[in-house]
């Protein structure tokens, strides 16, 4: 995964509840828009940022703590990518290392969690997560 340049990429913190949900998707789908890259792309970004800040909302912070989740994005160089990075600062977790949910059991059967993170896979074109300092970072990048 090539690096975006810090000048391409604009950045949001907010509250890490249901509140922001609304705010961070505009802040992104607009900005993605000011690029001018296939625009079905959006739908793919949008389902992706509904279901990773879901779970940071849920699950990065403990339920007497409040914390803040970071939305930076941008293209990536001029090979028609577009860059989402998500920031917290709970504890270390990499969703990318967890176990892809079985999809062959019935719905009674499975254990709950993983489909977020394999629609994250299947709808984008590389992720990568890394603990930097306190802070959990997920990059994912989209494509034509």
């Amino acid at each position: 995964m090539r690096p975006s340049s810090d000048e391409d990429m604009a950045g949001l913190t907010m509250p890490a509840d249901i509140s922001s949900l609304e705010p961070l998707r505009s802040f992104v789908l607009e900005r993605f828009e000011s690029t001018g890259l296939f625009p079905a792309l959006a739908l793919k970004i949008d389902l992706v940022l509904e279901e990773v800040l879901l779970n940071i909302f849920h699950y990065a912070y403990g339920p007497d703590q409040t914390g803040t989740v970071s939305v930076e994005c941008g293209p990536q160089a001029d090979d028609g990518r577009f860059l989402v990075r998500f920031t917290d600062q709970g504890p270390p977790f990499d969703p990318l290392s967890q176990p892809p949910p079985d999809v062959t059991l019935g719905m009674d059967e499975r254990v709950q969690g993983g489909l977020g993170i394999l629609l994250t896979k299947e709808v984008s074109a590389s992720q990568r997560y890394r603990r930097e300092g306190d802070s959990n970072v997920l990059e994912i990048v989209f494509t034509e």
